[in-house]
């Protein structure tokens, strides 16, 4: 097995607080090493003889690389593209019993290292690959995995150098929902679902899109688009409230929507609607179909619609099918976050994006240190400044 960076001991031994002596449904992990220096031609893989036994120290591991993945605000949500079918192919043999899972995990490998020979990308570490069971579905994950070097002690007090795995320095990874594929694969036509999810890491942005475009990931979903149009439907909700109510109402539904981002989980119209008005809890709800129905008649075709047979043939036919529930791009949703407040002499307001490079705040002595002044208050502040 591998070594886990010291640093991380902490965060280690809480989780496992959490998950001792609670089974968490991990059914396969397995690491194989992938190496390729720049100018060599070649990547090597040393792949694994065994999977790794299902134990406390797996579900630690599991627990600490799903929790990266979905907190991540960088993912991607789509399929497999059609006319790319090795990845699919392989994957959906091993689910049909065709091959075992350390199987399809040695041919993975060594595919994405053939992928590689003859580039100028280079790539250290692990390829880690895992399974669980959940109540309601089956998931699949594959991610990059890095490491570092550190010194220890030996057992008889000896410094010697050992290789640690480094998780906040996780590449790429990859979910899929392998019971929404199989059933894909059932009925014979592209699954309406979005079962595949895939989230860049820290850099080797090179790397992480060839993985991307090995596996045959498609992206269908565009989630900042959707998150702006929800948050255009938003404010015009706002506006239509008292003003007292209006910005209480949308500071609620941005942290609603980050909280559930943090979490993994898609925003449920539903439920948002009855947290914001418990005596009208189908007002906002009812609000956002009505928006969507209209923006829907007049919106142009994205380039992910366009990759996405099933919504094309909905416009060809000019159905209105509304989404109850949003995957919320979380860049766009802390864009639109934005802190005030008034009293008699001072109105502020600036965006949250702000808080931390030109406006700093120092709890202690409640104050608010703002650089790069805005031009035109600067000409104010300056009189000398105004032009003649």
């Amino acid at each position: 097995m591998f070594k886990i960076d010291e640093l991380q001991n902490s965060r280690i031994q809480r989780s496992f607080s959490i998950v001792s002596g609670y089974t968490m449904p991990v059914t396969h992990f397995i690491t194989h090493q992938i190496n390729k220096e720049a100018q060599k031609p070649a990547a090597i893989v040393t792949t694994t003889a065994n999977e790794a036994e299902i134990d406390d120290y797996c579900h630690l591991v599991m627990s600490q690389l799903k929790g990266i993945f979905v907190q991540r605000a960088s993912k991607r949500y789509g399929c497999f593209n059609p006319e790319v079918t090795r990845v699919k192919g392989l994957t959906l043999n091993w689910l049909n019993d065709q091959q075992s899972f350390l199987s399809w995990t040695k041919k993975i490998s060594e595919q994405f290292a053939d992928m590689m020979d003859n580039t100028e990308l280079e790539i250290d570490g692990y390829l880690a690959f895992a399974t669980e069971e959940l109540a309601d579905t089956d998931k699949l994950y594959i991610f990059h995995l890095r490491e570092k070097s550190n010194i220890c002690l030996t057992a008889d007090m000896q410094l010697s150098e050992s290789r640690v795995l480094v998780f906040s320095n996780t590449g790429f990874g990859l979910c899929i929902d392998t019971a929404a594929l199989k059933k894909e694969q059932e009925e014979g036509k592209r699954s309406e679902e979005k079962y595949f999810t895939f989230s860049f890491g820290r850099g080797d942005k090179p790397i992480q899109k060839l993985f991307s475009d090995f596996a045959g990931f498609i992206d269908t979903l565009d989630t900042e688009q959707e998150t702006q149009e929800f948050l255009k439907i938003v404010e015009e909700y706002a506006s239509s409230l008292p003003e007292d109510q209006s910005a209480e109402t949308k500071t609620k539904v941005i942290e609603y929507c980050v909280e559930q981002d943090k979490q993994g989980e898609a925003v449920e119209f539903k439920t948002l609607s009855g947290q914001l008005d418990s005596s009208a809890p189908e007002k906002f709800e009812q609000f956002v179909a009505l928006k969507k129905r209209e923006y829907r008649q007049v919106r142009p075709r994205s380039e992910s619609t366009m990759n996405d047979p099933e919504a094309s043939n909905e416009l060809a036919h000019g159905e209105s099918v509304v989404k109850t529930e949003l995957i919320p791009d979380r860049k766009s949703l802390k864009n639109y976050l934005r802190y005030s407040g008034k009293n008699k002499e001072v109105t502020l307001s600036f965006a949250a994006t702000a808080l931390g490079t030109d406006i700093s705040f120092d709890a202690s002595e409640n104050t608010l240190t703002i650089k790069n002044l805005p031009s035109r208050l600067l000409k104010q502040l300056k009189p000398e400044n105004k032009s003649e």
